[in-house]
């Protein structure tokens, strides 16, 4: 019998289904939910080890993994605040197998910050897979200062323009942006910004009264506090932390704004759609299981675990708010 070359074809990829390596040449438009996943997936973290994006993606990788019966590899990327490691995502086959930890600076903040240079559109070239949590976001105050609480310190700041001083991780970093909001929404405060090379030397120039003021997380500012060695000011999130229970937020004290950080899954542009529907169901149930939800808690990460509707929304809200902090803060002009 003479094989023509379509019935050779025909029984090459017959071949291939047989010994289950179809899925290695089939296109991403032929992957389906049904067979996904069926080896192991990529979970690029654009930051350096150690710091949160790290430490929540090292926690749901080894969750979801158990969950889907698949390894979930977490790979660190970091360069430019994150960008460079979600650009290359951006540029990944979009089979699902690649995923990102992105965040409010690397989704919300960078499109302004960076502007042209930066390597992707956050609305056009990744999908939408989950908001996976919050931290919220506390300002405090070194004791020395004698407001105690937003109301005073809003009161002697007006009284002191141009005095007080306060820190961050750097210029156009969230820590930077949440205190440009606070003095925004604060009426204008005329304060001095001092970036340093980090959240470790920015909160140090805190603790050694080198600066008034600065905003961290939740995680990173409970033991200061605790300790008696600051003094929180209020939280920057719509509603208490657990952590805090006793700390009001600043809308309380009639100063609305709010800067929680948050912590999201994305992938390429054009994840088939049943495929990215079944990663933000298995990524959505694996970050409410209760053993994962108490680990996260403990680095102060709120789960919300939205459709992914919701993280199209978010950032929709998010990307002009923080886009007019970064150009109010004279990180870059207009």
């Amino acid at each position: 019998m003479v094989h023509t070359p379509r019935r050779h074809a025909l029984g090459l990829i017959g071949a291939l289904v047989a010994s289950g390596a179809a899925s290695a040449v089939l296109p991403a438009s032929a992957q389906t939910a049904s067979s996904f996943p069926s080896r192991p997936i990529k979970l690029i973290v654009p930051h350096a080890p150690g710091g949160n994006s790290d430490t929540f993606g090292r926690i749901l990788a080894q969750k979801l993994g158990d969950r889907i019966g698949q390894q979930v590899v977490v790979e660190n990327r970091p360069g430019a605040g994150g960008t460079l490691g979600s650009a290359m995502v951006s540029k990944s086959p979009p089979d699902g197998y690649t995923l990102v930890v992105a965040d409010n600076g690397t989704h919300a903040i960078a499109p302004t910050l960076y502007g042209a240079k930066l390597g992707y559109d956050v609305f056009k070239d990744f999908t939408p897979i989950t908001l996976a949590a919050t931290f919220p976001t506390v300002i405090m105050v070194h004791p020395s200062v004698p407001a105690q609480n937003a109301k005073e310190f809003v009161a002697l700041a007006k009284s002191q323009p141009g005095k007080l001083t306060y820190s961050s991780a750097g210029t156009g970093n969230g820590s930077h942006l949440t205190v440009e909001l606070f003095r925004v929404a604060a009426g204008g405060l005329d304060m001095v910004h001092v970036p340093y090379k980090g959240g470790a030397p920015a909160v140090q120039a805190l603790l050694a009264g080198e600066v008034q003021l600065s905003s961290v997380s939740v995680n990173t500012a409970l033991p200061h506090i605790q300790a008696g060695k600051v003094r929180a000011l209020g939280m920057a999130s719509m509603k208490r932390s657990p952590a805090l229970p006793d700390v009001p937020t600043f809308a309380e004290n009639g100063i609305p704004f709010e800067a929680d950080s948050w912590l999201a899954i994305m992938g390429p542009p054009g994840i088939p759609a049943d495929v990215a529907a079944k990663l933000n169901q298995e990524i959505a149930a694996t970050l409410r299981e209760p053993e994962t939800q108490e680990r996260l808690a403990k680095l102060g990460l709120v789960v919300v675990a939205s459709p992914q509707s919701g993280l199209t929304d978010v950032l929709q809200r998010d990307v002009p708010k923080w886009g007019k902090a970064v150009k109010d803060s004279g990180a870059v002009s207009d």
